[in-house]
């Protein structure tokens, strides 16, 4: 008993605290009130997952975050990831990627310098050691939301990996170009293929690196004249393409997974990167606030979920990620902090290059 007061009240101090001194989040957070009129639109189910949710977070002995009802837990939750749960990412795919853009590679350097105006610029399909010295990957935070498009909604589809390459797509092009862009990803789900015509995936779930090569050699359609609608499944209507990449790839580090410097320097250069994530937890649908710590990473296989890092808090050991449950998941308007080590986070890391 006196151990789980203490807790309490380290944790306690480390909300009241940490999070008023450097929280990049805090202007966005939502009031008490909001919360508390969340919990009233919960429907006898919502009700039920959010009491489970509550005796999950009870269980663990070390949380920093909380738990909160949303409107999400009216809904049926094996929905909200979308991850197809018998296979691994398309290793090949991305391999071959990566032989194609080394071959590219001084072309892609100098591409790089020149689109986002900076001599500094660099891209290493060898990545290896740490990233280069003094760049914005030793900052304490990294927080743009001029970057950022606004916080969509999956609904009821296994669509989060269209999400994601969508929205990291719309973020580098904003970071570029300096235009906000909004992609359909209905078209990515209903007619993604990738260059070699593999299908990317539907709402019974997909991979965000099948979709970037997509977007890459097909291009994409604008949400304007092809909106989201899941209803309408796979079917595949014909529309006007409207942007493409240059080129995309999976983050490896010496052949292996990336250090959280290597993660933040791509952000840097990118302004956000798609990684796949353990999502399908009671605690972590009703994210409350605070540092989600929930599942500790241990097999980077164990990922059902597809979202954005768009940047990070060194304050708070943590990743911020862009979520696809809708602005009223969680109380930064569907944003998160994801602890650097929880949910095997950050293993699996895609960037995407957008032609102008």
């Amino acid at each position: 008993m006196k151990l789980k007061l203490f807790i309490f009240i380290l944790f306690s101090v480390f909300c009241l605290n940490g999070f008023s001194q450097g929280d990049p989040m805090a202007k966005i957070k939502r009031s008490k009130e909001d919360k508390a009129k969340d919990e009233q639109k919960l429907n006898e189910k919502g009700k039920a997952e959010f009491a489970k949710a509550q005796a999950d977070h009870k269980k663990l002995s070390n949380a920093t975050f909380d738990v909160a009802a949303n409107e999400i837990m009216n809904e049926d939750l094996t929905k909200l990831v979308g991850l197809p749960p018998n296979e691994k990412p398309d290793t090949k795919l991305s391999d071959d990627v990566e032989k194609e853009n080394k071959k590219n590679q001084q072309e892609i350097k100098d591409k790089l310098k020149k689109d986002t105006k900076n001599d500094k610029a660099d891209v290493d399909f060898s990545a290896s050691g740490s990233p280069p010295v003094g760049a914005a990957w030793t900052d304490p935070t990294y927080w743009y939301p001029a970057y950022y498009t606004p916080v969509k909604n999956q609904g009821g589809c296994g669509s989060c990996w269209a999400f994601a390459a969508c929205a990291a797509f719309e973020h580098t092009y904003a970071k570029f170009w300096g235009t906000k862009l909004d992609l359909s990803e209905q078209d990515v789900v209903a007619c993604g293929k990738t260059c070699t015509n593999v299908d990317c995936g539907s709402c019974g779930g997909g991979w965000s690196d099948r979709a970037l090569d997509f977007i890459k050699c097909k291009k994409v359609a604008s949400e304007q004249v092809y909106p989201y609608n899941p209803a309408q499944g796979n079917t595949c209507f014909a529309k006007p393409k409207f942007k493409g990449a240059y080129t995309w790839g999976r983050l490896l580090v010496g052949g292996t997974w990336p250090s959280v410097d290597w993660v933040k320097y791509y952000i840097t250069l990118y302004g956000s990167v798609v990684t796949y994530m353990k999502a399908g937890l009671s605690t972590f649908f009703s994210y409350g606030g605070g540092v989600y710590n929930g599942y500790p990473s241990s097999n980077p296989y164990d990922i059902d979920h597809a979202v954005v890092i768009v940047g990070w808090w060194n304050g708070g050991n943590a990743w911020i990620i862009k979520n696809s449950w809708g602005p009223g998941w969680g109380p930064y308007g569907g944003y998160a902090y994801v602890n650097y080590n929880a949910c095997n986070i950050g293993k699996w890391v895609y960037w995407v290059y957008p032609n102008p």
